[in-house]
């Protein structure tokens, strides 16, 4: 069990930094190295950081200026650890495209806070109206913080609409029905009972990821090589990077919060029966924001923001493409996307 083992097993899931120095502040990059899940994990653990949730005009405005000063080569006397930290601030608040301040509620550090109540709504709900109004409540929030952390300045609110439609309908659908199935079921199937809120909101999620991306997959995204120039579009790409999307944000992410709660709970009224009533709301509540706050960083790290798809997995035209130095591009790069 040495030191080196150690910091493994227990530091890197919390995403700590090494006591590696800090590196040269760069406004378009990012303070972690993102070719590393360690780097990814630390990346989104500040991007959720609730705390930043506090931070005040007079705060964002002094992290911009300092940031603007950067950026006219007017702050050589700044340290790097400064100007990352006006960075993180901004971000957290700023949207990269529009410059506006974004809806607190659906920023990403807020993600934790404002998704546990409805998360565990759905795990107490008892009655198929219960279940209905607490799926409505989960995709209602899902499509405010897709909103607010779009990627472009405008949004095809008509498509929003049905994606937001569609999930809602799977959702409850899957929730109320497959409960009705479980509870009718003989008792080795009724155990399956606390899957079921899981099942609809990954069903939901899937659903609502795969039809607000799906111009994507069928015009193509683009690719670009080692070097960042443009190759063209590719609608294989873009399946890989909406597979890649669903199978950590939609599958993975709600293990945590939708699973681990409800087993837990179980087995502490196991083994303290006086555990009930309002102290039982208040443990699983927190074993639900718990849950989310560690399971999700750790579910968006898992793959890179920026993939890289060899050339053998997507069309014929990418085939013997060549770099700007003449070699054969083995590989091309896409935005994945949250």
């Amino acid at each position: 069990w040495t030191p080196r083992v150690f910091s493994f097993v227990v530091l890197l899931p919390w995403g700590c930094r090494t006591m590696s120095e800090t590196p040269t502040f760069n406004p378009k990059s990012s303070r972690f190295d993102q070719s590393t899940f360690s780097g990814r994990l630390s990346h989104f653990r500040q991007m959720v950081d609730p705390k930043t949730l506090l931070t005040t005009p007079t705060e964002l405005k002094a992290a911009q200026g300092l940031l603007e000063r950067h950026a006219k080569g007017e702050a050589a006397d700044v340290s790097d650890d400064d100007l990352w930290e006006a960075k993180r601030i901004k971000d957290a608040v700023i949207h990269p495209v529009t410059g506006e301040e974004m809806f607190l509620p659906g920023r990403m550090s807020a993600f934790v806070p404002v998704n546990t109540i409805p998360t565990a709504g759905m795990l107490l709900a008892r009655s198929p109206a219960a279940t209905v109004f607490w799926q409505w409540i989960n995709q209602s929030v899902n499509v405010m913080c897709n909103y607010v952390n779009r990627s472009g300045a405008t949004i095809d609110t008509s498509q929003v609409a049905q994606a937001y439609g569609l999930a809602v309908g799977v959702s409850c659908s899957i929730a109320v029905g497959a409960g009705k199935l479980v509870q009718s079921g003989p008792p080795w199937v009724r155990r399956l009972g606390i899957a079921v809120p899981y099942a609809a909101v990954v069903a939901a999620g899937a659903s609502n990821v795969a039809f607000t991306r799906l111009p994507e997959m069928t015009h193509g995204v683009p690719v670009v090589d080692a070097d960042g120039n443009a190759l063209g579009v590719s609608k294989k790409a873009a399946v890989t990077s909406v597979a890649m999307t669903v199978a950590s944000r939609n599958v993975v992410l709600p293990i945590a919060p939708m699973l681990l709660p409800p087993i837990t709970l179980g087995a502490m009224r196991a083994a303290m029966p006086f555990i009930k009533g309002t102290p039982a709301l208040a443990v699983e509540v927190g074993l639900v924001a718990a849950s989310i706050y560690f399971a999700l960083p750790v579910a968006i790290a898992i793959f890179p923001q920026e993939l890289a798809i060899p050339v053998n997995a997507l069309e014929p035209e990418f085939q013997g493409l060549k770099d700007s130095h003449g070699n054969v591009v083995t590989s091309v790069l896409c935005n994945k996307g949250l």
